[in-house]
């Protein structure tokens, strides 16, 4: 006899979805490849205070190394404008202690992590997820949870989906500098991070996480460019890289047997390839549509599309309305970005900027995106910079 839910992969939507599992009494086994949670870190570990509320996790000392109220965003002639709350708006976290928190929680209402097993494939019995297996185990399940990341190595392989959806290459990194420690940095340019942007995240006022993704095959060239640009020197720690999605939530995330969460599932936000707070609050569903599914006794297709109706129904219009700014901002050329840059810096704008994000969420960004398009000063800037054609083509496509 198996385990009631198998997880594969002990990363934030993983743990998650099995302590929501286990919490309703259901036998848990999450499987860890390594021999540790949180590692490797790929994560540029920045999380929204209204998110962790979201997903009931209380911040701690343990995993929190700093609090940012704002940041400065950089257009590609090194222009920037000023976003600074007067309240703490997010948290720097070390992943690997937030990731072990995660876990604990997990295992103390009856989840079992078992560290160092690599899923080489998935298990199916008439076309239903029955398990996994590795190169000299096998584990049963009525329901397996894949929260594998962002390969989807085992889902290609069970021919489940295409992965036809490209990613970018990630890279982070740590340096010591003098900064303003409760701001982050963010830097916009063609050369700087084609196909998306750099960061810089204050861990105190003397050090610093910074990285970037591209769609450049050579990441770390491009990132010792950034470095110089920023700080003068290429100086820095270790490096960690790894695939930042865009793309949106993936078409199908739930089959026989089986549920999608987190990477796997593409639920992460475009505008910024974070998936800690969303990919968690989907999985949050999924383990209560597993649990649903157990007392039911039909693990079916049908019965777990469930899944995907209840984050389609709380989260799908926040993916859409991000997808559709990720594919506006990957048109833009630099002397646009430029003009959108001076355009509000030269009507004055921060202080409704900042009014608009004091109340806005970092995380369901939906409101804040539409409100750019209704606030007339706003659209007055973004008239200004854009084609009529441009702005009223985007503004159809956020649904105003």
């Amino acid at each position: 006899m198996g385990a009631d839910a198998l997880v594969i992969g002990a990363g934030p939507s993983g743990l998650l979805a099995a302590k929501e599992i286990a919490s309703h009494g259901f036998d848990v086994k999450i499987l860890e490849e390594h021999t540790k949670v949180g590692i490797p870190n790929h994560c540029a570990g920045l999380l929204s205070v209204e998110g962790l509320k979201k997903l009931g996790v209380n911040p701690s000392q343990r995993f929190v190394q700093n609090e940012v109220m704002g940041g400065r965003i950089y257009a590609p002639d090194g222009s920037h404008i000023e976003i600074r709350d007067k309240h703490t708006r997010a948290f720097v976290v070390n992943r690997t202690e937030f990731d072990s928190a995660l876990a604990e929680q997990a295992t103390s209402v009856g989840a079992e992590v078992v560290f160092g097993h690599k899923v080489k494939k998935l298990r199916f019995s008439g076309g239903t997820a029955v398990g996994a297996e590795g190169d000299d185990w096998e584990e049963k399940s009525r329901i397996v949870i894949d929260a594998e990341g962002a390969s989807r190595r085992l889902l290609k392989e069970a021919n489940l989906v295409s992965c036809t959806e490209s990613y970018l290459i990630g890279v982070n990194t740590e340096v010591s500098c003098e900064l303003d420690s409760s701001m982050v940095e963010v830097w916009f340019g063609n050369d700087l991070a084609p196909g998306f942007f750099a960061w810089v995240i204050p861990i105190s006022d003397k050090e610093a996480r910074v990285g970037l993704a591209t769609r450049n095959k050579d990441a770390t060239k491009t990132l010792d460019a950034f470095l110089m640009r920023r700080f003068g020197s290429t100086s820095h720690s270790t490096l960690s890289t790894g695939q930042v999605l865009v793309g949106g939530p993936y078409s199908r995330t739930e089959f026989d047997g089986m549920l999608l969460v987190g990477d796997s599932a593409g639920h992460v936000k475009p505008t910024t390839g974070g998936g800690v707070i969303l990919g968690g609050l989907c999985a949050l569903e999924a383990g209560k549509v597993a649990s649903n599914a157990f007392n039911s006794g039909d693990v079916s297709e049908p019965n777990l599309r469930e899944y995907d109706r209840i984050w389609r129904e709380k989260y799908g219009d926040e993916f859409r309305s991000m997808l559709t700014l990720r594919h506006f901002a990957n048109r833009l050329s630099d002397e646009r970005m430029n003009r959108i840059f001076h355009a509000f810096s030269g009507a004055g704008l921060e202080k409704t900027l900042n009014e608009l994000v004091a109340e806005g969420d970092m995380d369901l960004q939906k409101d804040v995106i539409k409100r750019v398009f209704t606030e007339p000063r706003l659209t007055k800037a973004l008239l200004s910079s854009l084609s009529r054609f441009a702005f009223d083509e985007l503004r159809d496509l956020v649904n105003l």
